[in-house]
């Protein structure tokens, strides 16, 4: 990767190596990382739609169209030089060019990193967090159901058997909450589903600490510490399959 704008020791925009041999002569993808980065999704949706007009292949659209502005939006997230509010508004302009291009991936037959169910456990209605979450997990290659805010022990469970899920994702906000996270983990045992799916907790009280102690494979302290643990376990499952 060659580096873009250095700034101090802010995180830098990576330029995907050799993106210019799989773009038409003439064709720039800088305003699309700019769009992104800065969260213009009316840009952002007009840019990928000159993209697939130019009959550019969908996986280059994203690996050297959308990604590098998204990526650089969650280093900087992740080294907290910017916050959620600043995070969301680049997600918005990422899920707009996601959308246009996610039914030609579906139409290649691409097959999905894992199947991840992600919601906010029973009694807490925060979704800030695990939006976020979502849409870098999508990015990322997994098949994600997000079932909102909320969400019951037995519809987590439900939805695991159903979609044959690889991992299933607990957020919690408040204090008050977070003991469901424990709770839905007891569930998963008393259901004989808890060895068939990996759990990962996340949200503001918890810790890893709090991951011990109720039982969850991992623990995320961030949106991009979550997608790169649950990269790790999908990578680590079928290493011990091969």
């Amino acid at each position: 990767m060659t580096e873009f704008q250095p700034t101090n020791e802010e995180p830098i925009l990576k330029i995907p190596e050799g993106w210019e041999e799989r773009s038409p002569e003439g064709w720039e993808w800088q305003t699309l990382w700019e769009a992104v980065e800065t969260g213009d999704n009316v840009y952002t949706d007009e840019r990928v739609q000159q993209a697939i007009d130019a009959d550019i292949d969908p996986r280059v659209i994203l690996d050297d169209g959308l990604f590098p502005g998204f990526d650089l939006q969650a280093d900087r997230f992740s080294a907290q030089v910017i916050f959620i509010p600043e995070m969301l508004i680049t997600a918005r302009a990422m899920k707009a060019g996601l959308a246009l291009i996610r039914p030609l991936l579906a139409a290649m037959a691409l097959k999905p990193l894992g199947t991840f169910v992600m919601g906010t456990v029973l009694g807490d209605m925060h979704d800030i967090g695990q939006s976020i979450v979502t849409i870098m997990l999508e990015n990322a290659g997994f098949n994600v159901i997000n079932l909102g805010t909320d969400v019951h022990p037995d519809k987590f469970i439900e939805t695991a058997v159903e979609e044959k899920a690889d991992l299933v994702g607990f957020s919690a906000l408040l204090s008050t909450t977070v003991y469901y996270q424990k709770v839905t983990i007891d569930e998963f045992e008393k259901a004989g589903h808890r060895d068939k799916v990996h759990i990962l907790i996340g949200g503001a009280p918890t810790s890893q600490e709090w991951a011990d102690e109720c039982g969850a494979d991992g623990w995320g302290k961030d949106a991009v510490d979550a997608v790169r643990l649950a990269v790790k376990l999908v990578a680590e499952e079928r290493a011990a399959w091969a």
